[in-house]
């Protein structure tokens, strides 16, 4: 079988495990009275989910806040297949209801022909981080400085006020979130090099990995979101760096004044009746027991209009 096909199915497969987990609840889940949040809908009327790798926590928290799961059970009923295959989930009828980063300019196209296929509302607030390994005496890069490195016009660390030794720099592959990101924030429409191979990393973790351990140095840079290199995969030996001085946090992420924000979304099909499942958790998002989630699961949520 090979690894689209596998995409594709991981919304069925989230659906196989929220049945067991409905029959799971039935003989001893949560009560309300345990999660503190009256329960939407029972586990097996739960829409089929998806979104992106560094939305999991969150999909997980929705779920136990929305039906009454337990945590343990609600933990292992999801998983995503990243943020280009699940809005092709969604959009091809295999999901329902997606908490993912935006899209690249191409799925986008693809999967929401003139604006009109999906909804998305945004939900909450990350960030572009740029990480390096703990020994790189280099600790703030400029935004031009980032831009010039991913151009391939400053290829030294000695040209940003570090040793005279190679930028390695990873990338995504094009259709990631984060690349999307990337492109939108950082690069602007400028044309990013074209790195070997071998600095492509297909999975953010790989990314992660990679920077940390390269040739046992200092010198490799990598991008990825914010929540996930400080929540969901955080490793040591790894640091994150100043741009234009100011650090990534919650609060410069929340203020804006750390400089490549973005936002992540709760996304529907646009035809979504009323009563289904999945506008109702849609329009749950969005409510202050929503945000409440957003924030509790460690996220910067969006302040209530």
């Amino acid at each position: 079988m090979n690894t689209w096909y596998l995409h594709r199915c991981t919304s069925l497969l989230v659906v196989a495990v929220l049945a067991l987990g409905a029959c799971a609840s039935s003989g001893g889940g949560s009560t309300p009275s345990d999660t503190g949040y009256e329960p939407l809908m029972a586990p097996a009327d739960f829409p089929r989910m998806d979104g992106s790798t560094a939305n999991i926590p969150l999909g997980k928290l929705v779920l136990q806040r929305t039906t009454g799961l337990d945590a343990a059970t609600a933990d292992n009923s999801v998983q995503f297949s990243t943020t280009p295959y699940a809005y092709e989930n969604l959009a091809d009828g295999n999901a329902d209801l997606l908490l993912a980063y935006e899209p690249d300019t191409e799925t986008r196209a693809k999967v929401d022909p003139g604006g009109k296929v999906l909804e998305f509302s945004p939900i909450g607030r990350d960030a572009l981080v740029f990480v390096t390994n703990e020994s790189n005496p280099v600790k703030d890069l400029t935004s031009d400085q980032v831009r010039d490195i991913y151009t391939g016009k400053i290829t030294s660390w000695s040209q940003v006020g570090g040793p005279d030794a190679p930028i390695v720099a990873f990338q995504r592959p094009e259709k990631s979130g984060s690349q999307a990101l990337m492109r939108k924030l950082v690069m602007q429409g400028t044309d990013m090099t074209a790195p070997p191979e071998e600095l492509v990393a297909a999975e953010m973790g790989d990314l992660v990995d990679g920077v940390a351990a390269y040739d046992n140095t200092g010198t490799a840079l990598g991008y990825s979101v914010y929540y996930y290199v400080t929540n969901q995969y955080a490793v040591d030996g790894i640091r994150l760096m100043t741009i234009d001085g100011v650090a990534p946090t919650n609060t410069t992420i929340a203020d804006g004044t750390y400089p490549w924000v973005n936002d992540f979304y709760v996304v529907i099909r646009a035809d979504e009746p009323a009563t289904s499942p999945a506008r109702q958790v849609f329009d749950w998002m969005n409510t202050d027991a929503g945000r409440q989630t957003v924030t509790d699961a460690g996220y910067v949520a969006l302040p209530a209009p």
